[in-house]
């Protein structure tokens, strides 16, 4: 007897066909028919999909395939269940019988998986088969990773697959993205209602003060200084506070303010004189002088500040960010014709090694220019990005400042579109022949991107980037390397990941020769990828170092320094040690803090306390208040050398016009130098 649907041959006590699964609707042979006392009054039908949602569903099957006998044990039944309820993820469907069994309420179920292999039913073979094809389908059920890797690899074209691994890693991709448009670009837009504030403090240890005294050097300087700073913003007023101080003392503090609601600056030195220097910011000079610091006028920096608050407020959550980067991030792949796929290979970074599967692809010029395209495109149309960019400037509009081009958010889209249709008129012109690009992708069996190479074959200058990052357990080695015209520069090294910390050694090497030598201990991966540092670094010379610096003996005479880096990030503090000892000598150390938090009251000073500059005899007048008492005897106390003492009681004695000439430029020097860091 033949199959219906398809013609195949069928067994005697088939009753579906073997290869479509179509139910036999006459019994080939009475012999096999089941008894009439054991069919139901009641026809029920069941499909166990390759995916089923209800667990329940496929347990039912499970059961009645387990109990397929009249007599099937209560044992047989239940390890029916738990098999095929992972392999009703792998097996095709499981098809009933129509005919209910004796036991009222359980369907006896004939498996397809029998059918397609071609075995019978009640013999050893199939039983073993389907044994250990539930094996094979609980073991992977512990690994999904695995599992998913595998049938994306085996069942996908290498382009699917290259983009099912380039997708999953984009998706940390665009958290790291979103991170960082957190903690620094709307940490920048701030800055309207921000204060910053912080130190850098400088030990001299024995061994250089005792380097310095063989030199000649006078020793006698104070051996600790620290240079304090503080920025701060609020309410149309700006600040910045420098101090100096010496062994503890505070020797000199400068604070400068700018108020623009009332159009006035002050700088005060505070140990000098309890009055301070005043100027209209309307003045020509300060106007001049403003620009050359912070490139715009002190109107335009504050509509600036006005503008950055509304900005703040308004820009979308992280959230919106994730999700237009992942979606832009994943455009990238969309025009990947040509992908091979080689099984198989390992990659070696030192003693350690792992297997993966290569990808490899190539981008011309043309697809190159389908993906920007398809990119800018999608940026012309996207309704997400031109909500966002109307809402934004619509409300900045509204404030009116004058720095604003466009008067709406419909101008500045405007403006936004034309400047992508700009870009993509030029596009042709831009790519060239010579911007190809092959890489290779290796990948864990886990879809794990472990390494990658990117070239660029047809450059003017040959460049090729790289890096390894082979695992074992929880150890692992790193290579990355950059190369532009054969020159290379490379950072090679192993370690061991725990608790989300690495530590490790590695080497920065120069066309393969060894520079420094760093070892890295509890470095954070997770706060790492928000933008933040947590580690610690010893770095040493290197063999190195002598030939890249072209003196051959630099690197034994540095082999015994060790620079050492204890780095500490967080959102609202930072801090830097760096420490310099040769073997157990102690050389100096420098210690860099800051702390963030929201802008703080600031005290402007008043009319009567302040000293309005218009020519040089008010500068005169203000030279008068300036006392010098208590800085010489801090510095006399701080043990200053008797050259830097004599040329402060020289500056003392000085006239207001005096001072002027003998410290025009440097005065100028130090607050353009102020200005520039604020």
């Amino acid at each position: 007897m033949v199959c219906k649907n398809c013609g195949s041959e069928l067994f005697e006590e088939d009753r579906f066909c073997s290869k479509c699964g179509t139910r036999v609707t006459e019994p080939v042979s009475d012999t096999h028919s089941a008894p009439e006392e054991e069919r139901g009054t009641e026809a029920e039908e069941m499909v166990i999909t390759r995916f089923a949602p209800n667990a329940e569903a496929e347990t039912e099957g499970a059961v009645a395939a387990g109990n397929g006998t009249k007599d099937g044990k209560a044992e047989k039944a239940q390890a029916g269940a738990e098999g095929a309820s992972d392999m009703g993820r792998i097996l095709p469907p499981c098809i009933p019988e129509e005919k209910p069994s004796k036991a009222k309420g359980r369907l006896r179920c004939k498996n397809a998986v029998c059918a397609v292999l071609g075995v019978r039913k009640k013999t050893w073979i199939s039983r073993a088969v389907l044994g250990i094809l539930c094996i094979l389908a609980l073991v992977p059920a512990a690994n999904g990773s695995k599992l998913s890797n595998y049938f994306h690899r085996y069942f996908s074209s290498p382009e699917e697959y290259y983009c099912w691994v380039e997708r999953r890693s984009l998706k940390e991709s665009a958290r790291v993205i979103s991170d960082y448009y957190i903690n620094y670009f709307l940490e920048y837009l701030h800055r309207y209602d921000r204060s910053v504030s912080g130190e850098l403090r400088v030990e001299f240890g024995e061994a250089a003060m005792e380097v310095m005294e063989e030199a000649g050097a006078d020793i006698s300087w104070p051996e600790e200084w620290a240079v304090s700073f503080e920025s701060n913003n609020r309410d149309s007023v700006i600040q910045g506070v420098l101090g100096l101080e010496t062994d503890g003392t505070r020797l000199l503090t400068m604070d400068g303010i700018i108020d623009f609601k009332d159009e006035a600056a002050y700088l005060g030195i505070l140990e000098l004189s309890k009055t301070y220097l005043a100027v209209d910011t309307e003045q020509k000079e300060f106007v001049e002088y403003f620009y050359d610091v912070f490139g715009m006028e002190p109107e335009e920096y504050s509509e600036t500040l006005e503008l950055l608050e509304i900005l703040y407020n308004e820009y979308p959550d992280k959230k919106e960010i994730e999700a237009l980067a992942e979606k832009y991030l994943n455009m990238l792949f969309d025009n990947i014709n040509d992908v091979k796929m080689r099984m198989g290979r390992t990659i070696r970074v030192g003693s350690i090694s792992q297997t993966c599967t290569t990808l490899e692809l190539y981008l011309d010029k043309n697809d190159i220019q389908n993906i920007m395209t398809e990119i800018l495109e999608e940026l012309q149309e996207d309704e997400d990005v031109e909500a966002l960019l109307t809402e934004l400037f619509d409300l900045a509009a509204e404030t009116e400042l004058d720095i604003l081009k466009y008067r709406d958010g419909d101008e500045y889209y405007e403006a936004f579109q034309d400047n992508i249709a700009q870009i993509l008129d030029e596009l042709d012109y831009n790519i060239t022949y010579h911007d190809e690009l092959e890489m290779t992708v290796y990948v864990d069996n886990k879809g794990r991107i472990i390494g990658r190479t990117i070239e660029f074959p047809n450059s003017w200058n040959e460049i090729a980037f790289s890096y390894m990052n082979p695992r074992n357990g929880s150890k692992f080695g790193y290579k990355g390397s950059i190369n532009v015209n054969s020159g290379e520069v490379s950072v090679i090294g192993s370690g061991k990941v725990f608790g989300g910390k690495i530590s490790g050694s590695f080497t920065l090497k120069l066309d393969g020769s060894g520079i420094v030598d760093v070892e890295v201990k509890n470095l954070d991966m997770t706060s790492l990828k928000k933008g933040y540092i947590n580690g610690k670094f010893t770095v040493t010379a290197a063999s190195g170092m002598g030939r890249a610096l072209g003196v051959y003996s630099a690197s034994s005479i540095l082999s015994d320094m060790q620079l050492i880096l204890d780095i500490s990030m967080r959102k609202s503090s930072e801090k830097l040690y760096m420490e310099l000892k040769e073997n157990a000598e102690r050389w100096g150390s420098l210690t860099f803090t800051v702390k963030r938090d929201k802008g703080r009251k600031i005290s402007v000073p008043s009319t009567k306390g302040s000293v309005f500059v218009e020519d040089q005899r008010d500068f005169e007048d203000w030279w008068d208040t300036v006392k010098w008492e208590d800085l010489i005897k801090k510095m006399n106390k701080a043990g200053f050398p008797s050259e830097v003492m004599d040329a402060v009681e020289e500056y003392s004695q000085m006239n207001g016009r005096e001072i002027l000439e003998e410290l025009a430029d440097d005065l100028r020097f130090l607050i353009n130098g102020f200005g520039r860091w604020y």
